[in-house]
């Protein structure tokens, strides 16, 4: 009677912890630049040539706009849209170097231009 009993207290405590995951995996807020694709998406699982054919038809329409210097869509962190980096630009002009900051998480990364 006490195995049964720890038992179903076990199972519920392992049914809760994997519910709670994947409730929070999936509770996820989409952004914004991502949106678009999205609305489009069809009800079967895309292919991966046709999620390739709405992100560059959303790039051609200015819908998605990427950071011109390091390529991103959005912050690699934070996922916030790449529109809202800060750029440093720092040197001369024989070696420059722009660093992008993301206000909102404050991930950075830089390259030389």
């Amino acid at each position: 009677m006490i195995e049964l009993a720890i038992g179903v207290v076990l199972g519920g405590m392992v049914s809760w912890i994997v519910s709670h995951t994947y409730y929070k995996k999936s509770s996820t807020e989409i952004p914004d630049w991502a949106k678009p694709i999205i609305e489009k998406l069809p009800n079967n699982k895309p292919t991966k040539d046709q999620l390739l054919k709405l992100f560059e038809e959303e790039l051609i329409s200015g819908n998605i706009r990427p950071d011109p210097i390091l390529g991103y869509v959005a912050c690699p962190k934070c996922k916030a849209n790449a529109t809202d980096f800060e750029s440093t630009v720092v040197g001369n002009n024989d070696h420059t170097i722009v660093i992008k900051t993301c206000p909102h998480c404050g991930w950075s990364e830089d390259t030389e231009v």
